[in-house]
């Protein structure tokens, strides 16, 4: 494999990688929007049910429990997507290093002089 096509082949990988990262940070917003609206809403159930009594109360318990299993639903299908697309991650970086590892090894000594240099900086500073 040439240089050219090395290097394409990692910007596509990398393009993937941030493609697939975008996609769980909406994943993420969503969730945490839902979760929101789901004690917003649970605050305003209850403190409208306190005012109707008992019945009152049971029906806001019961609304708010739907709203709770839908919420933890959607929780756990970005959790499995997150988990999803991990391994994926985790497989292409794995192909991509047996296919290419004195690139992986020369990347991976650039971040570690890259890190060394932060670190050293911010000793002196």
């Amino acid at each position: 494999m040439n240089t050219t096509q090395l290097k394409s082949s990692a910007n596509d990988t990398i393009d993937r990688m941030s493609d697939k990262a975008q996609s769980l940070v909406e994943s993420k917003d969503q969730v945490v929007s839902d979760f929101k609206a789901l004690l917003a809403e649970g605050e305003s159930l209850f403190k409208n049910a306190t005012a109707g009594g008992d019945h009152a109360l049971a029906a806001a318990r019961d609304k708010f429990k739907q709203q709770l299993d839908v919420a933890k639903a959607r929780y756990f299908e970005v959790q499995d997507a997150t988990v999803k697309q991990a391994k994926q991650a985790a497989t292409a970086t794995d192909e991509y290093v047996h296919g290419n590892p004195w690139t992986a090894v020369a990347v991976a000594g650039g971040v570690g002089l890259l890190v060394g240099l932060l670190v050293m900086n911010r000793r002196e500073g």
